[in-house]
């Protein structure tokens, strides 16, 4: 048995070149908007590369590989729904049987499309207003209803034999740092953990957090023992978070890579540069020749990762024209039967007379990926866009300066507003509008409302709804 192809089988990795993919039989491998042709034949682009991929494994290793995408929902997906609402952000979902619906429909995409594994739900409690990457990806911040919800999640993504994860373990919904950036520093508390121990049983993964918790240890969760065997006895397969986020930069990297499998995560995320993947293998192989307990973890985690894919492998497969009709009914009830929650804060009454002023100004405090605004995923600054017409040629691009901003690795950007001065400073510079907020829950104003979910086809009907006066916050399931 090579060693080095034991170990890269503990290794999860985006594509920068696919030929590493077939130099070493990886875990898996994940793929991000970069990655996936946007255009009306990315669908088939995109099922004929996992398929590629799956027989590869199958016929030059013997096993499966882990298809793996991010495809929350919300203001974290990875590539665009061609005709019909993209997967809401689980804080938008509203009540249990909606989000079962939601997840399931999501999944059988997932599965049509030749993926087995979604990271997915989060699982995080968000009982921080100053939160800046849970916020609007959580359920909320009651840690029982975040249970339930996620749940449902999970109960949809086994019906539909996706391998979904519940992020991020031990829970990150307290924290005012964002780990892409910068390593939090938090508490755990009964209530985080709840979620992850009411779901141990139906959870086939779980995600590590690198959040340090201070009552616990002071090592990050996904190199800490005392905080991953807080969930043990745990079947399923613990992924690492990507282990090149900047959470992580106050470690050497190859201490990183042993302290992780030690710790007891059995899948490691490594993205970016092939040369470090790479590197990583050569390093883990030259320790264990030095390290015996080391090599019996590796091959005992070798072990359990292929029982694992065995185990999901063999689950029924559903033939192309049912999965079919499965989507198209789902479908169906999402554009036509669904209502978008929103949530209001402010003076209804209010709202409703700025509506009747021609010079409406009206805000939106959004995620760059509502491309329809005309803010591309690449742009490193946040812009609030204006708008006064009904038809969606906005007007008006804004640039944000002097907030709270977060860029993560693939660009994607998360705008911390909290009732501070300077998210006062910044409304007040649109004396009169409407402001609305696809990203942070929490914001609070003389009219506000917060979507927490949104595509293409959710904006264009919000415009549509927005100007119907008449009917007004009958059109949206207003909560």
């Amino acid at each position: 048995m090579d060693i080095k192809n034991v170990i890269s089988r503990l290794i999860l990795v985006d594509i920068q070149d696919p030929a590493l993919l077939e130099k070493y039989p990886f875990a898996g491998y994940i793929l991000f908007y970069k990655d996936i042709d946007q255009s009306i034949n990315g669908w088939k682009k995109l099922k004929d590369f996992n398929k590629y991929y799956k027989e590869f494994y199958l016929n030059n290793f013997g096993f499966d590989v882990l298809r793996s995408i991010d495809q929350e929902g919300g203001v974290v997906f990875r590539f665009d729904y061609p005709d019909f609402p993209a997967v809401c952000s689980q804080f938008s979902v509203k009540d249990e049987e909606s989000a079962y619906l939601i997840a399931k429909l999501n999944g059988l995409i997932l599965k049509f499309l030749g993926f087995n594994v979604n990271f997915s739900p989060v699982m995080d409690v968000n009982t921080n207003r100053r939160n800046p990457i849970i916020a609007v990806r959580s359920f909320g911040d009651d840690f029982q209803r975040v249970a339930r919800m996620s749940k449902k999640y999970l109960e949809a993504y086994i019906h539909t034999c996706i391998i979904s994860t519940g992020k991020h373990f031990p829970g990150h919904g307290d924290t005012d740092v964002d780990s892409h950036i910068d390593l939090p520093i938090s508490v755990l508390s009964k209530e985080h953990l709840y979620p992850f121990e009411y779901n141990k049983e139906v959870l086939p993964s779980i995600m590590t957090a690198h959040v340090v918790y201070k009552n616990i240890d002071s090592l990050p969760a996904t190199i800490s023992k005392k905080v991953i065997d807080l969930f043990q006895p745990f079947n399923g397969i613990i992924f690492s978070d990507a282990l090149n986020m900047k959470a992580l930069n106050c470690y050497d990297f190859n201490y990183v890579l042993v302290s992780a499998i030690l710790a007891g995560v059995d899948v490691l995320l490594i993205l970016g540069d092939d040369e470090l993947k790479i590197q990583s293998i050569e390093f883990l192989a030259k320790e264990v020749e030095k390290n015996d307990l080391l090599r019996k973890i590796i091959i005992s985690k070798y072990e359990k990762v292929n029982k694992f894919l065995e185990k999901w492998s063999n689950s029924n497969e559903d033939n192309e024209e049912f999965l079919i009709n499965q989507i198209e009914n789902l479908k169906k009830w999402m554009i036509y039967d669904y209502r978008i929650p929103v949530i209001e804060k402010g003076d209804r009454k209010r709202f409703y007379n700025l509506l009747k002023n021609q010079n409406l100004k009206v805000v939106i405090l959004s995620s760059p990926y509502i491309k329809l605004i005309g803010i591309n995923e690449k742009i490193k600054e946040v812009f609030i866009t204006c708008f006064k017409e009904k038809n969606i040629d906005f007007i008006e691009l804004v640039e944000v300066k002097d907030i709270d901003l977060q860029i993560d690795q693939e660009n994607t950007i998360f705008v911390n507003l909290v009732l501070d001065d300077s998210y006062k400073e910044l409304i007040s510079k649109f004396d009169g509008a409407i402001v609305f907020s696809f990203a942070n829950p929490y914001l609070e104003g003389s009219w506000v409302v917060n979507f927490g979910g949104f595509s293409r086809v959710h904006l264009d009907r919000f415009i549509s709804w927005f100007y119907e006066v008449g009917e007004g916050m009958s059109k949206i399931n207003v909560v």
